[in-house]
């Protein structure tokens, strides 16, 4: 019973210790909630919203575009004409086409359609 009170203390003692000053400090953890992407110089958000204060300049849709990549730069294009200079993305859906001929339920892909809001980030 002896042995086991000195130990007790020095087990207490550093962990006193190490609750205090900590060796490995916590990194800050990444915020999922937020992804942006950079195309010609106008940042487009595929999620979440910009932190600074914007105002909407209009929307716009993109039909069967061929994958993300594409279509960041349509947005990239259209952004400039409009005189924006970011843009949030506000849903992508998968683009189907049905074949109203044969009057079949075949759907088949072609591409996503993409709808976002051109906006101005205020300084």
């Amino acid at each position: 019973m002896k042995t086991i009170l000195p130990l007790a203390a020095l087990l207490l003692s550093t962990s006193v210790l190490r609750a205090e000053n900590p060796t490995n400090p916590t990194s800050p953890a990444k915020d999922d909630s937020v992804e942006v992407v950079e195309c010609q110089g106008i940042k487009i958000w595929k999620k979440g919203k910009p932190t600074n204060a914007f105002t909407v300049v209009g929307f716009d849709t993109l039909m069967r575009q061929r994958g993300f990549e594409n279509a960041q730069n349509n947005i990239a294009r259209g952004v400039l004409s409009r005189k924006g200079n970011a843009a949030i993305v506000v849903s992508i859906i998968n683009s189907q086409r049905l074949n109203f001929d044969l009057n079949t339920q075949v759907e088949k892909l072609d591409g996503i359609d993409v709808r976002y809001q051109i906006i101005a980030i205020k300084p």
